[in-house]
C-alpha cells in the first residue's frame, strides 16, 4: 500500500479499523521479532515498566488490544489474579495463548489468563468490573479513541488504573528529524524484509504523524475524566508511557 493510500485511512469514513484487523492477523508471526528489532530489544522491559505502575496482587485487569499477549503475562507476573486480554486480531490470540500456555500462566499460584476476541470500544465486560486497564502499542490504531476511553472508565471500578504505552506524534525539537527519519525510512525497510508484508511497517509512521503528543495525549486523558499521574518520554520520546487513575467518585456538574 502507498503512502497515499495508506493517508486516506485517515480520512472521514474510512474503514481504518477493518484494515488493522487484517494487517495485524496478517503479521502475527513475526509480530514479536519485528518489536525486539525497532526497539532494540526495550519493549518488553517498557511493559514491565508500565505493568509496575499500575498493577498490584490481586488484581483483575483487562489489556486492551493484547496482540501477543507480553502485557497481559507480565501483569500475571506482577500477581494480578485475573487478567483478561481481548483483541479482534484472532491469529494475534491464538500466539497469545500459546504463550500463556507454554508459561503455565493459565494455572496454579499465579493466577489466571483469559485471551479472547473483543474491541476496545465495546468491551464485553460490566461496569465496573476490573481495577486496571492497560494497553501497549494500541490506542494510536483506535479510530474512535473516545470510545475506548469511555469504555475503560465504565468497566474500571473507581480508582482504578490506566496505563498506555504508545509511539507518540514527536514534539518540535532536535531529535524529531531523525526520528522521522527512522519511521519513515529504516522502519517500513525492516518490516518488510522480516515480516513479508509490503504495508503494514508503512501504516505505522503515518499513524504516528496522525496521532497524538504526549501532551496532548495528556489533554484528552483529563477530558475524559481521567487524572493523569505520570507521563514518562522513553527511547529519546519516541515512545510514552502515561499512567492514569479513574476518579474515586464521578466528577458532577454545578
Amino acid at each position: 500500500m502507498s503512502t497515499d493510500r495508506t493517508e486516506r485511512l485517515f480520512e472521514e469514513g474510512a474503514d481504518r479499523a477493518t484494515y488493522v484487523q487484517t494487517m495485524f492477523s496478517e503479521i502475527s508471526s513475526r509480530y514479536d521479532l519485528m518489536n525486539r528489532v525497532m526497539t532494540v530489544g526495550q519493549d518488553q522491559g517498557w511493559r514491565r515498566r508500565a505493568v509496575r505502575a499500575v498493577v498490584r496482587p490481586g488484581d483483575t485487569v483487562v489489556d486492551a488490544g493484547t496482540g501477543t499477549g507480553d502485557l497481559a503475562l507480565a501483569c500475571i507476573d506482577a500477581g494480578a489474579a485475573q487478567v483478561i486480554g481481548l483483541d479482534f486480531a484472532r491469529p494475534m490470540l491464538m500466539r497469545a495463548r500459546t504463550k500463556a500456555l507454554r508459561g503455565e500462566a493459565l494455572r496454579g499460584e499465579f493466577g489466571l489468563t483469559g485471551f479472547a476476541l473483543g474491541d476496545a470500544t465495546h468491551l464485553p465486560l460490566p461496569d465496573a468490573s476490573v481495577d486496571v486497564w492497560c494497553s501497549a502499542f494500541v490506542v494510536r490504531n483506535i479510530p474512535d479513541l473516545d470510545a475506548a476511553l469511555r469504555e475503560a472508565a465504565r468497566v474500571l471500578r473507581p480508582s482504578g488504573r490506566l496505563v498506555f504505552l504508545e509511539i507518540p506524534k514527536m514534539d518540535a525539537g532536535p531529535l524529531r528529524p531523525f526520528a522521522r527519519i527512522h519511521f519513515k525510512q529504516i522502519v517500513p525497510r525492516l518490516g518488510r524484509l522480516i515480516s513479508g508484508h509490503r504495508s503494514a511497517y508503512a501504516y505505522l509512521p503515518v499513524s504516528v504523524d496522525h496521532f497524538l503528543t504526549p501532551r496532548e495525549f495528556t489533554a484528552r486523558l483529563r477530558a475524559a475524566g481521567f487524572e493523569v499521574t505520570q507521563v514518562r518520554r522513553l527511547m529519546f520520546g519516541t515512545v510514552a508511557m502515561h499512567v492514569a487513575h479513574k476518579p474515586e467518585r464521578e466528577q458532577t456538574e454545578g
